[in-house]
């Protein structure tokens, strides 16, 4: 019994705890189940660029729209930053930040946003499905090694755009296409214009604006032909490197020239161009989430084809359109025209109806009238007729009876009283119908008194002329603040011209005379009027002509006036910043053209934004030659990385740095300088000032001084070759004469005698020889030159067998300088000694060769590697080498050392001009 007790015991507990795993793993597949799925968006570019805003609200409008889908952005920001150390600290960013964030999928935005997917794929975006869009010039190249991939391609379409541009202006003559020419994309719609530009068949002349300044691209554009076309490929950095947005580029445009304006980009669209066939962002974001959305749906990404239509569109600015003169029957079908206006009725409904109605009044009033005076006229004609009828019927009756004459008499006599009277009333009821026509129209008037009191409330102010009798009516909001009252109607245009600036009057006049003739229907004019407080105030009027005659002449036209005095100030304050801006940089211009040192001004990546006439002098450049440059082109002693290296060790608390280098003029030549490096820094950006020192005639100086040294160093080693003969020879002589008399002695003790004064000689001849090893000049080399020399030194080291040397010689027949032989002998010394201590190599392979006044030494070992910058760059005596080479420079001649502390391994190239 116990037993079947404890049994269901252990049943009930076994039950309790399958119910509640069951209960634990029901809990967990709910949290899972509710997890939302996350997207990352990767942009190229940075927030608030107009482009890259479209495309993200693409993809917003349909994954935004999705409950179980968590939306995330990061921007790289490559437009302003875009230099392989940025892109390195991005990428230590983005693992610092995702690392560990398990994305469902991934979409990028532009070209640069791929070239990082896919440089970095096996560390961050392994497995993930990445859905691409924008991508220019797209290649299977470009997504070669990402697995999960599908996405939007971008295809601007430059030829329709410009076919139609050309179509919509016949009697163009130029087209000029602006680009910055920066980016590989940009060069390559440059070249895709120029691919089919013949095909068009056209005498218009094509014109490239590209790699200026933006000063330098305002003035070309304000002095194009009258009969240009201009096609805005993209300018978004000049030739300097400065980002500009693409709002502020159109802008710039916009404002130096009234030429017709054409592009492919949709960021363009409504800010003063015509139109063009236009890539959308926001089209291609909303193509690209959708097959985001086929992923999150369980949809094999490699399966979704790649899209490349459905994102470009004709599009047009009907505003523009009306500068130009073109009608929308002359675009291509199919094409979208924005700020096209509706129709008059649906546009003015409101004004129309209350004119109608006021009208149909009138009209009934007039209609009324006229029917009640038709009325009244025939029905006086047929009393006149009654009455003639009457009359004559009495006159029938006086003929033919005179004795009722009289009788009839007083009843025509009645009769024509009471005619009379209904005359009278007629005359009064006509009376009233007048009065009641008169109140009709004071009504209407009443009516357009109180609209214009209405519009008279508008902060803005509004204003009314009048072409008839050529009176003006300007609203009382407006004479209030100019601070004159009892202003009428009839005495506002005396007024007008004498408070608007003399200027502006006649601008105002000549605008006024082309509304009067019908020459246009707008009139818009900034100008300045006079106030009471003896002060200008400017002001902006916009009006358009409302109503014509039946010959087409204008009767009125109405407007608005806008105070933009606050406007007009600031644009003054700007102008005047500016031209303060300008005296400051022509006094800081004048300094440095002063300075006898060459200075140079170039940004962290090298490109030169100034430099004074004798670094352009020193270098054999122009001004314009010397800005197109990159720092590294001209430093033919340092790579670019090694000047990279410089230029990062600048900061706030080590601001400058000095070293020597050699720069390379302009025809090949090249010449010593030192160089004195400080850091400016800017708001946005930092520059480097380089003050650049010839040091040639001080390096001669230093050369003469060292080659005398050198000298003074070979008499010193002559001298203790002599010391060694002397000192060591005696000894030898010593230890020969004891051991040669060895056997003449037959006790042991004598012997032992001998052997012990010839191991003392030996240990004093061991002493000598060390302490003046060092300083022992081989006379192989004197003797018999370098080759023989390097020669003899390896095959010695050979036959110890711990390390195997190989040397090869070429053209060395003849003998060179002996300084150079000492040098490059000592080089080569080092370096085997170096190797042997340091390197752990088993192998060493030599090769000196000589091609006409240039000896070349080449040495290679395959032992362990080490960090070779630091001793390129002269900053550190690491392995002994730098007095070795120091000599090299004071012949002229040039080092190279490679290494690499992993691969392992060195290479030594060093060249010395005879």
């Amino acid at each position: 019994m116990e037993k079947y007790k404890l049994n269901m015991s252990n049943r009930s507990n076994l039950r309790w705890k399958t119910l509640l795993l069951i209960f634990f793993v029901f809990l967990f597949a709910f949290q899972t189940s509710a997890r939302k799925q996350r997207v990352l968006v990767l942009h190229s570019y940075h927030q608030g660029l107009n482009w890259t805003d479209n495309v993200s609200a693409g993809i917003q409008s349909v994954l935004g729209r999705e409950d179980d889908v968590e939306l995330m952005f990061e921007y790289m920001d490559t437009k302003r930053n875009s230099n392989p150390e940025y892109l390195k600290e991005f990428a230590n960013l983005y693992g610092l930040k995702h690392l560990k964030n398990k994305f469902d999928a991934i979409i990028v935005s532009d070209n640069n946003a791929l070239d990082f997917v896919r440089d970095y794929y096996t560390d961050f975006f392994k497995n993930t499905p990445i859905i691409f869009c924008s991508i220019n010039q797209f290649s299977d190249q470009l997504v070669k090694g990402i697995e999960h991939i599908s996405g939007v391609t971008e295809e601007i379409d430059s030829r329709k755009t410009i076919e139609v541009a050309l179509r919509l202006h016949p009697k163009a003559t130029k087209l000029v296409v602006i680009n910055d020419n920066q980016t590989q994309s940009a060069i390559l719609n440059r070249n895709n214009i120029k691919s089919f530009w013949p095909d068009l068949h056209t005498d218009v002349e094509l014109v490239f604006l590209e790699n200026l300044l933006i000063d330098e691209l305002v003035d070309q554009v304000k002095h194009l032909d009258p009969n240009s076309i201009i096609y805005l490929l993209n300018f978004s950095r000049d030739k300097e490197g400065n980002f500009i947005s693409y709002q502020e580029n159109i802008e710039i445009i916009r404002e130096a020239t009234k030429l017709p304006i054409y592009s492919s980009w949709e960021f363009y669209f409504n800010e003063g161009i015509v139109g063009g066939m236009l890539t959308s962002g926001y089209k291609e974001g909303e193509l690209a989430a959708k097959i985001a959305l086929q992923v999150l749906n369980g949809k094999e990404i490699n399966k979704i084809p790649i899209v490349q239509s459905g994102y470009n569109n004709f599009k047009f600015d009907f505003e523009q359109m009306k500068r130009f003169g073109i009608l929308p029957k002359q675009l291509p079908k199919g094409s979208i025209i924005s700020n096209q206006p509706p129709p008059i009725v649906p546009q003015y409904q409101t004004s129309l109806f209350v004119i109608i109605i006021f009208g149909l009044i009138i009209a009934i009033i007039l209609r009324y009238s006229k029917l009640k005076r038709e009325q009244n006229e025939k029905k006086l004609i047929q009393e006149n007729e009654e009455l003639d009828r009457r009359v004559a019927d009495r006159t029938k009756e006086v003929v033919f009876a005179n004795e009722k004459l009289e009788l009839q008499t007083e009843q025509i006599i009645k009769q024509n009283q009471e005619l009379e009277d209904h005359r009278h009333n007629l005359l009064e009821l006509v009376k009233v119908r007048t009065e009641n026509l008169e109140e009709a129209n004071l009504e209407l008037k009443s009516s357009r008194d109180r609209l214009l009191r209405m519009l008279d409330a508008n902060s803005d102010g509004v204003w009314e002329h009048n072409f008839a009798n050529d009176q003006t009516y300007i609203s009382k909001i407006i004479w209030d603040k100019l601070g004159y009252k009892s202003v009428t109607i009839s005495n506002t245009k005396d007024l007008l011209c004498k408070i608007i600036h003399p200027e502006d009057l006649i601008i105002i006049k000549q605008k006024h005379r082309q509304n009067k003739l019908g020459y246009s229907a707008l009139f818009i004019v900034e100008f300045r009027i006079f106030t009471s407080t003896k002060d200008w105030m400017w002001f902006k009027a916009k009006g358009q002509i409302l109503d014509y005659d039946q010959n087409g002449k204008p009767l009125n036209i109405v407007g608005t006036l806008i105070n933009i005095t606050q406007r007009k100030e600031a644009e003054e304050t700007i102008k005047s910043e500016e031209r303060k801006l300008r005296v400051s940089e022509k006094r800081w211009r004048s300094l440095i053209e002063q300075a006898s040192d060459g200075i140079l001004i170039y940004n962290t990546d090298g490109h030169i934004l100034d430099a004074n006439s004798a670094a352009c002098n020193w270098l054999g450049y122009s001004a314009d030659e010397i800005l197109t440059l990159n720092y590294s082109e001209i430093d033919s002693m340092h790579s670019s990385s090694e000047l990279h290296t410089y230029w990062r060790k600048l900061n706030a608390s080590y601001p400058s740095l000095s070293f020597e280098s050699v720069q390379k003029r302009k025809d090949g030549s090249s010449f010593p300088v030192e160089i004195h490096l400080s850091l400016i820094e800017l708001e946005d950006s930092k520059l480097i000032l380089s003050l650049i020192n010839d040091i040639s005639e001080r390096q001669k100086t230093e050369r003469k001084i060292l080659n005398a040294v050198i000298n003074t160093e070979e008499s010193e080693r002559k001298r203790f070759a002599t010391d060694l003969h002397d000192s060591i020879g005696p000894l030898l002589s010593s230890i020969n004469l004891y051991l040669s008399s060895i056997n003449k002695f037959e006790s042991e003790a004598e012997k032992k005698n001998i052997i012990k004064a010839s191991v003392e000689a030996v240990n004093e001849a061991l002493v000598s020889i060390k302490e003046i090893s060092n300083n022992l000049s081989p006379h192989i080399l004197n003797d018999f030159g370098l080759e023989k020399a390097i020669r003899s030194f390896t095959n010695k080291i050979n036959l110890s067998q711990a390390i195997s040397i190989s040397f090869y010689a070429e053209n060395m027949n003849e003998r060179i300088n002996h300084q150079v032989e000492v040098v490059i002998f000592r080089v080569v010394s080092e370096l085997i000694n170096n190797t042997i201590k340091h390197a752990k190599a088993t192998n060493i392979e030599i090769n000196l060769s000589r091609e006409e006044n240039l000896v070349s030494l080449i040495y290679i070992d395959d032992g362990i590697g080490f960090d070779a910058k630091e001793i390129n760059a002269g900053t550190s005596a690491g392995m002994g080498l730098y007095n070795v080479f120091s000599r090299i420079k004071s012949l002229n001649g040039s080092h190279k050392i490679k290494s690499h502390p992993k691969r392992g391994g060195m290479m030594a190239v060093v060249e010395i001009n005879l």
